[in-house]
């Protein structure tokens, strides 16, 4: 039986480069970091990532996107450009709540999603 996801991971090429992006840029609270592995809390969720060598460009494309809950999205968006964010676009607004797209060093999709009121 699934009773939740335990956490979401991201290939990245360089991992200290990655954990500078989602620690010091995106604000998350870096949980452990070992050797080519690092995680991070995100209100009782884990997102890892791990450093693949292999290829030094990883980018694999999976088609996924992590979505952090962002409120009010808009003073988000602003202050991620300053710390030199770019953004796809602007911020889209649906039935459901606002979102706008970005991406990690490693061209990894992410998010912002502000629920509807």
């Amino acid at each position: 039986m699934i009773n939740k996801i335990s956490f979401i991971s991201y290939s990245v090429s360089d991992l200290e480069r990655s954990i500078i992006f989602y620690r010091d840029l995106l604000g998350l609270k870096l949980l452990l970091n070992n050797d080519a592995w690092a995680e991070f809390n995100i209100d009782g969720q884990r997102l890892a990532i791990h450093e693949e060598k292999i290829n030094s460009d990883v980018n694999n494309q999976s088609g996924a996107t992590v979505y952090f809950e962002a409120t009010p999205i808009e003073n988000m968006v602003k202050a991620l450009q300053s710390k030199g964010i770019i953004f796809n676009g602007e911020v889209d607004v649906y039935p459901y709540g606002k979102i706008i797209l970005f991406s990690d060093p490693d061209h990894n999709s992410l998010g912002l999603y502000e629920p509807r009121k």
